[in-house]
């Protein structure tokens, strides 16, 4: 706790969100996402379940039905619908009057966003590329590194999108390895039974036993 607190204070530390911060708002879990598309299918939810991972039965459902479209419309319509209130989360209240100034979440939703906007907070989200030229330097950066509902093109979400990710090799992917040099890394809502956490964790390990190199280089 010693390492991670004097990180945040020295403004060194880098906030890795995942679900379990949205569920907390009361969006639904992958399990119940995947549920709505077995009934899509016409699939029994428990039976549909059995067949696979959750990113294999999503990109099932993109080759059944050739795309995302309807489902993330619908999901994203139920994740962002008015009863839900962002100010009641005391969890995003602190995550936004923190002093930390940059943010990783694998979540699609824009509830982080929605949080800054709520408590006045500058932020910058960066999905792409081209976002990293525009992020404003004094505000908090927030990249979504599974991409986000405004755009289709960059969500993570069937077992192909996965297996691109596993490469580490896109922008952001690039991105994530200047960031991490010298800095710390908490995270928050996450399960290590998640394989995205665990490869992400298994990438910065490979990163840490590479760095002593790097510094012998630059000194």
């Amino acid at each position: 706790m010693e390492g991670l607190i004097r990180a945040y204070q020295e403004r060194r530390l880098i906030l890795f969100v995942g679900a379990g911060l949205s569920m907390g708002l009361g969006l639904p879990s992958w399990e119940k996402l995947v549920d709505r598309m077995a009934v899509e299918l016409g699939y029994d939810p428990d039976i549909f379940r059995t067949y696979g991972s959750a990113p294999t039965l999503a990109e099932f459902y993109r080759l059944e039905k050739g795309h995302f479209g309807h489902w993330r419309s619908e999901v994203d319509k139920e994740w962002h619908n008015a009863k839900i209130d962002i100010a009641t989360s005391k969890a995003h209240e602190l995550i936004t009057k923190s002093h930390i100034d940059l943010i990783y979440t694998t979540n699609f939703d824009r509830w982080i966003e929605l949080a800054y906007e709520h408590w006045g907070k500058p932020y910058s989200k960066i999905v792409g590329v081209d976002d990293i030229a525009r992020a404003k330097p004094e505000a908090t950066h927030i990249v979504k590194f599974h991409g986000d509902f405004e755009d289709d093109g960059s969500l993570v979400l069937g077992e192909a999108g996965y297996l691109e990710r596993m490469q580490f090799e896109s922008s952001l992917d690039i991105k994530l390895r200047s960031d991490v040099l010298g800095r710390s890394v908490l995270f928050v809502g996450y399960s290590l039974s998640d394989p995205n956490i665990r490869l992400i964790f298994y990438k910065l390990a490979q990163l840490c036993r590479v760095l002593p190199r790097f510094r012998g280089q630059l000194s």
